[in-house]
């Protein structure tokens, strides 16, 4: 019988909707322990996955035996408690945006270096089995050259005017779509195509204040939508190519789409985590814009191991949640067949050096919309 995979986690909110449910999946697996502040939080999340340790000071979970910790919490929070964590010797699993800073993104990655255990950044997307099928198609040219990436999110969580300002409104904290959302799509190209070279960043505020707990209006900030395009460097299969991306939270609905453009074919990853294709074959000529493309829906093969999986997700909360959380369950799958193994590394995540990359170039996009130019990426 196999020895149980323990899990702890600091944070209760998206543990909640996607990082406890997945990992409930998994038959090794046993949900040990949980720390947050807010008693009524940290009650709820145990008695939902039956959980018998809560702290409400996350270093006593330090003391725990726990083979992975979940890191969930706000940005600026995360450096001490990854330090820590990986210093007493257990595996992390820390949710993006990586650091608020590159300096934090550096020490904690240098930390990370003498750990003994896993030391992962939460992007899950790559192990989507959708977005690993892009992946061989881009690798085995069979889309052909790629001349670009274009990403739209259009999300609708922050349009309310009313809606409370928290850390998220707080460019300092690691708050605003850029570090939320542009952070996974960031490592999608990097995951897919290779390495960014430069940027050029516009960063938009429609709703410069939110209201506190007393209703006191707050200025905002962080940005709540941008426009990023990005060009990819010499370590990459698309050398001087640009990649779009377009991201708000302000919308009146939620919609996500993401495309590699190839010579011969285009794919497109959407929300729900279906991959479609359209032959350039197949496109029509002329200039008409009425005619629909047509794309086809591609279906990935899985392992045995995963279709199980898969068979579980879909008659579980995570099915709902769209292509995030089911990326997650796919990511807790693999991390915890690498500790079974004792493995020190995990093949195609997200280490700490990625996320590190990342974090600069979040900092150039930054750098870019002050300065009102192109920035490079410093390696």
């Amino acid at each position: 019988m196999k020895k149980k995979v323990k899990i702890g986690f600091l944070g209760s909110g998206w543990a909640r909707i996607a990082q406890a449910p997945a990992f409930s999946l998994m038959d090794d697996v046993k949900l040990s322990a949980v720390a947050s502040p807010t008693e009524k939080h940290r009650r709820k999340f145990m008695e939902m996955f039956g959980i018998s340790k809560g702290f409400d000071d996350w270093r006593d979970m330090l003391e725990t035996d726990l083979d992975l910790v979940c890191v969930t919490t706000p940005p600026f929070l995360h450096a001490p408690m990854v330090r820590a964590l990986l210093e007493s010797g257990k595996s992390v699993l820390c949710e993006k945006p990586f650091a608020v800073n590159v300096a934090e993104a550096l020490a904690m990655t240098e930390v990370a270096q003498s750990s003994p255990g896993l030391a992962l950044v939460d992007h899950q997307l790559r192990f989507h089995p959708a977005v690993r099928c892009m992946k061989q198609m881009i690798d085995s040219g069979e889309i052909g050259k790629v001349y670009e990436v274009r990403a739209v999110v259009n999300l609708s969580s922050r349009n309310k005017p009313d809606h409370r300002y928290s850390w998220w409104s707080d460019a300092e904290k690691g708050g605003g779509a850029l570090k939320a959302i542009g952070s996974h799509l960031i490592d999608l190209n990097r995951y897919l195509v290779g390495e960014i070279h430069e940027v050029s960043c516009n960063l938009a505020t429609a709703l410069p204040f939110r209201p506190d707990e007393s209703g006191n209006p707050c200025p905002v900030t962080s940005d709540d939508s941008f426009a990023m395009m990005m060009k990819f460097g010499p370590s990459s299969i698309a050398l001087g190519s640009p990649s779009l991306m377009h991201v708000t939270t302000v919308g009146a609905y939620t919609w996500f789409s993401f495309e590699v453009v190839g010579s011969m074919r285009t794919i497109r990853l959407d929300g729900a985590g279906r991959l479609w294709e359209v032959d350039n074959d197949h496109s029509k000529g002329g200039r008409s814009l009425i005619d629909a493309p047509r794309w086809k829906q591609h279906e990935p093969i899985l392992p045995w191991d995963e279709l199980v999986l898969q068979e579980k997700i879909r008659q579980s909360s995570l099915a709902v949640h769209g292509v995030f959380a089911v990326g997650f369950a796919f990511l807790a799958h693999r991390i915890v067949k690498a500790i079974h193994n004792g493995e020190k590394t995990l093949h195609d995540a997200a280490g700490f050096t990625d996320g590190l990359m990342i974090q600069k170039i979040l900092q150039a996009g930054s750098d870019s919309d002050r300065l009102r130019r192109w920035i490079k990426i410093q390696s």
